[in-house]
């Protein structure tokens, strides 16, 4: 088990880069930050709006074992992340997977199909693929607003790598969802990025020159996640940009796509408006 992040260095974003801590964290936990507006009815009642909301990840890692070099490839991250691009983070390699839903969960059931995991090319490590397996813990989220969450148990499933397949919980399903969600393991963020707040703080800190730290919060771009879901057809292959060689020159990346790049081309297409500043906006609003 190796914690993992995954990123494409923009503003070219033509190559992935893979930081490997080598080792588990220290501590992973999230909190959510929740926009909501409570009224209440002369009668004494509580009714309650809910807007946006999402989950704030804190990775910290004390004393990396990568020490010093390590912490250089933190630092070159941090100015990636500060400019407003995208990471991809997991708690253990082997346990990398997401996977669009295909058919909106009810509340009560058990089953449910999802397709290919669209981020398989980004997070392919050499002797085995990541895939849910029994007993993994695995959440299901909409996008927001009002947002819906759970995390379930996996009884039993027949997804492949490559493909989709079946899911079946260990419980009942908690949630009726109005869309069709993502599903990922619970410790895998496919789409993680920089909260405005957090901007040019130290996310890696140092003791005497000797051993290095890593401490760092990040907030998913539900919006970016989504749009990597292919609907309900399950037709869409984005063709993430793989591992380059480790030497030479970088080969054509015609036809292949960034984090970024993807999301850019996703909302120009929807909307027809410029991308060129939507990373400098999205850090000055969010």
């Amino acid at each position: 088990m190796s914690a993992k992040f995954f990123y494409y260095p923009e503003p070219a974003g033509n190559h992935k880069v893979t930081i490997d801590l080598d080792e588990g964290l220290g501590e992973l936990f999230s909190e959510w930050d929740v926009m909501a507006n409570d009224g209440r009815g002369m009668d004494g009642s509580l009714f309650r709006s809910v807007g946006r909301n999402g989950e704030v990840i804190t990775i910290q890692r004390d004393r990396m074992k990568g020490s010093e070099e390590l912490a250089m490839k933190f630092i070159a991250m941090q100015n990636h992340l500060d400019r407003g691009y995208s990471v991809s983070f997991t708690a253990d390699h082997t346990k990398a997977w997401a996977g669009p839903i295909l058919t909106a969960p009810n509340g009560g059931g058990f089953s449910f199909s999802v397709g290919a995991n669209p981020f398989r090319s980004m997070t392919h490590y050499t002797g085995s693929n990541p895939e849910p397996s029994a007993t993994d813990y695995i959440v299901i989220e909409n996008r927001p607003p009002g947002m819906i969450q759970e995390i379930i148990k996996v009884q039993s499933e027949t997804v492949t790598y490559n493909g989709g397949g079946q899911i079946t919980a260990t419980e009942r399903i908690n949630f009726s969802y109005p869309d069709v969600p993502f599903a990922r393991w619970y410790r895998y963020w496919p789409v993680l990025k920089r909260a405005k707040a957090d901007i040019g703080k130290n996310i890696v800190t140092n003791e005497h020159g000797l051993t290095w730290s890593l401490n760092l919060r990040l907030v998913p771009d539900y919006s970016a996640l989504f749009s990597f879901h292919p609907g309900p057809r399950n037709v869409y292959d984005p063709g993430l940009i793989p591992d380059s060689p480790v030497s030479g020159d970088l080969p054509d990346r015609t036809g292949q796509e960034s984090l970024d790049g993807l999301y850019n081309q996703s909302l120009q297409t929807e909307s027809g408006i410029d991308t060129v500043n939507l990373h400098e906006i999205w850090s000055r609003i969010n």
